[in-house]
């Protein structure tokens, strides 16, 4: 007797098998998707941010205050010309944060303030 060639016969290997591989991918598909369900926890929020917040409860301010010695780094010449430009700035920015209150009642302090600013920045530039 002689061995029966399914190509023969226009049936391919694909087609002859077809059905079981079907079945295994699908229970190979299924029994992932259940392993991979059954290892994860539910985790709560609340628990991951109290996580998160406790862990920079290890970050400590440093107790040394640190100084600057200004003079490595300017000379007295340099230090006088600060001053006194900072002098002039404060005396500019009151007068004219005043003039801007007595311009508008109604504005704030901090309002007026920014109106001062942009008068200088306008005036110095």
């Amino acid at each position: 007797m002689t061995n029966i060639n399914p190509i023969r016969f226009g049936v391919s290997s694909n087609q002859y098998f077809k059905n079981e591989e079907k079945e295994d991918l699908t229970k190979n598909s299924e029994n992932a998707q259940k392993t991979a369900n059954e290892g994860k926890k539910s985790i709560d929020s609340k628990e991951v941010l109290g996580f998160m917040a406790a862990q920079n409860t290890d970050i400590l301010p440093t107790k040394t205050k640190k100084t600057l010695d200004v003079s490595k780094y300017v000379n007295e010449e340099q230090t006088q010309r600060i001053k006194d430009f900072m002098a002039t700035f404060e005396a500019d920015y009151n007068e004219a944060s005043e003039i801007a209150m007595n311009e508008f009642p109604d504005l704030s302090q901090e309002a007026a303030g920014n109106i001062a600013l942009a008068y200088i920045n306008a005036s110095y530039s």
